[in-house]
């Protein structure tokens, strides 16, 4: 599971019902990532309130888009926790197993459409060296289209994914049985 204390969905009445809420949207078992944070349920409420507003909120990014920030994002940081899951959810969207697996090892491999070899660049480059971002990286997202809403979106998933990526590394969340690892 993970190298701290977990509390068991018997001990805590809000983390029960956050946990069966979790389940009944899934229809799976409470990941593991989520059980890290048992210890502090109300973390837990807020984390699941900010995955669900950005990554099934308005905007104007696809489901598809989304998850591609998040295997992008994860593969940079050598996360296989959360590269085998957003993997699954990328193939589940997309039905297209060759893009899940190409945009999992390198997304350069994938053979993107402009935009979206924009936004997976975009990620990458603020994953690993977002020292460097400039006010360029942006004017090139409005030169492809993008208005600032979506590349705000596009930003914030790229945060989340970083902020989970260092979760899972820093408590020893291991991946759930049965998941794709890639």
């Amino acid at each position: 599971m993970s190298w701290i204390k977990e509390i068991s969905r018997e001990e805590n009445e809000v983390l029960k019902k956050i946990y069966e809420d979790a389940e009944k949207r899934t229809k799976e078992p409470t990941a593991n990532v989520l059980k890290v944070h048992s210890i502090r349920p109300k973390v837990l409420k807020i984390h699941m309130d900010l995955y669900e507003l950005i990554m099934f909120g308005e905007g104007k990014l696809s489901r598809a888009q989304r998850e591609m920030i998040g295997v992008v994002v994860s593969s940079a940081n050598q996360c296989p926790y959360c590269v085998g899951h957003h993997s699954e959810a990328l193939n589940h969207v997309t039905e297209n197993k060759e893009l899940m697996e190409k945009v999992a090892r390198n997304y350069l491999t994938a053979k993107l459409g402009e935009v979206d070899l924009a936004i997976c660049d975009y990620a990458n480059k603020l994953t690993k060296t977002s020292y460097k971002m400039i006010e360029t990286d942006i004017i090139n997202f409005r030169n492809l289209g993008l208005d600032d809403e979506t590349i705000f979106d596009i930003n914030q998933i790229i945060a989340y994914f970083n902020y989970v990526n260092r979760i899972v590394h820093g408590l020893g969340v291991e991946l759930e049985e049965g998941k794709i690892e890639l």
